[in-house]
C-alpha cells in the first residue's frame, strides 16, 4: 500500500515539472525542418494538411513568426 501511495505522489509531482520551451524549440528545430521537407517532396494531400497543422501547432507553442 505504501508503494502505491508513493508512486502516485511521484507521478503527480512529475506532471508538475516545467520544461524550458526554448529547449523544446531548439531540440525540435531540425526535426521540424526535415518533416516539412519530406511532406513537400512526398506528400499526399492528407499528409500535407496534417503536417502543416502539426508544424503550425509546434511553431505557435514555440513563438515562431512567419516571414512575410
Amino acid at each position: 500500500m505504501r508503494k502505491s501511495i508513493a508512486l502516485t505522489l511521484m507521478l503527480l509531482v512529475t506532471g508538475c515539472v516545467r520544461v524550458d520551451p526554448a529547449a523544446i524549440c531548439d531540440g525540435s528545430r531540425a526535426a521540424r525542418t526535415e518533416h516539412a521537407a519530406a511532406l513537400a517532396a512526398d506528400g499526399g494531400a492528407r499528409s500535407v494538411v496534417t503536417g502543416v497543422a502539426l508544424i503550425e501547432a509546434i511553431d505557435a507553442g514555440c513563438g515562431a513568426r512567419r516571414a512575410g
